[in-house]
């Protein structure tokens, strides 16, 4: 079985790339095959080098695909700017994959900051149906009334059916079926919604109808609950273990890291993440509040979009 899987990436994200890619390859199942593909606007020369250096095994391919001009175009016009400045345009390309890679019907999307403890062809192998995607609960968003009432009230989606856009098994064929990349180009530039999570908030909006739940072991983010089962770590947020002590899971991070050739540059990281970007991490997770709270009574959400004229945000 041949498995393709997609990261998205900038060149500041390529060293916590790697320590997902350390772990994905070292629990993967060796009588498949796995396609990875590295999706970057601009990947630097040095940074492909040391990814593709991780690569050792014949079972598994690594590729880079740059992104089109003409795509980055429209997605990054100044009426769709990121409202959060912690926010990169890359977030966006996980809903382009379907029609960049029409070789593929079905595939895993990963972030870049996870750590993959299982066999990724058991995620893989999830079953689907016709559904669009599937994904795992978002505890950030169940778990606070004021983002709780932004999903219900923005979204339009109940707190406890939001997604984590991190970890996704996508059906390629039903997106390209439901010409989904052009609905969300044409949601993203004629109503510019103000967004907590970008690409995350789309693919609830939009897919909210045709999602399955995966199991929350192969999401395990910041503020899921403990569980007896752990098959792969997102460290979501903004509690990463390059920028902090006593992280949750921090364990598996370094058991990999260790193993790359970004681990020294990581380390030097951790111990110099100032006071003054503590401090902005923090102010930053109170802007996500406060855009919930203003979201959660605006006018021009995805909920209000719907409920005017249904068909152009629910698939």
């Amino acid at each position: 079985m041949t498995i393709p899987i997609f990261y998205a990436v900038d060149n500041h994200y390529a060293p916590y790339l790697a320590v997902s890619l350390q772990s994905l390859m070292a629990n993967a199942n060796p009588s498949n095959t796995y396609q990875i593909i590295i999706m970057a606007e601009d990947l630097s020369k040095t940074n492909r080098v040391k990814l593709q250096s991780l690569v050792t095994a014949s079972r598994f391919h690594l590729t880079f695909k740059q992104i089109n001009p003409a795509l980055l175009a429209e997605i990054t016009d100044t009426d769709n700017k990121l409202r959060m400045d912690y926010f990169t345009f890359t977030i966006y390309f996980r809903l382009f994959i379907a029609d960049l890679f029409p070789q593929y019907d079905k595939a895993v999307y990963l972030d870049a900051d996870t750590v993959v403890l299982d066999d990724i062809s058991h995620l893989y192998s999830t079953p689907i149906g016709d559904n669009l995607i599937a994904a795992a609960k978002d505890p950030t968003i169940a778990g606070k009334p004021v983002t709780a009432a932004y999903a219900t009230n923005a979204i339009g989606v109940a707190a406890d059916h939001y997604i984590n856009s991190g970890v996704l098994v996508m059906n390629l064929h039903a997106l390209r079926a439901m010409q989904f990349s052009s609905v969300f180009l044409n949601l993203l530039n004629t109503y510019h919604v103000t967004c907590l999570a970008p690409d995350q908030d789309y693919l609830n909006a939009m897919c909210q109808q045709r999602t399955a739940l995966l199991d929350p072991s192969w999401n395990v983010q910041m503020e899921t609950r403990p569980s007896t089962h752990q098959s792969l770590i997102h460290f979501n947020l903004f509690a990463k273990p390059w920028h902090y002590t006593n992280v949750a899971n921090e364990s598996y991070f370094w058991n990999y890291a260790k193993q790359t050739p970004y681990y020294a540059e990581m380390r030097t990281s951790l111990l110099t993440y100032s006071e003054t970007a503590k401090a902005a991490d923090k102010i930053n997770f109170q802007r996500i509040l406060k855009v919930a709270e203003t979201q959660a009574t605006a006018t021009n959400t995805f909920r209000q979009i719907r409920d005017q004229n249904r068909e152009e945000v629910v698939i």
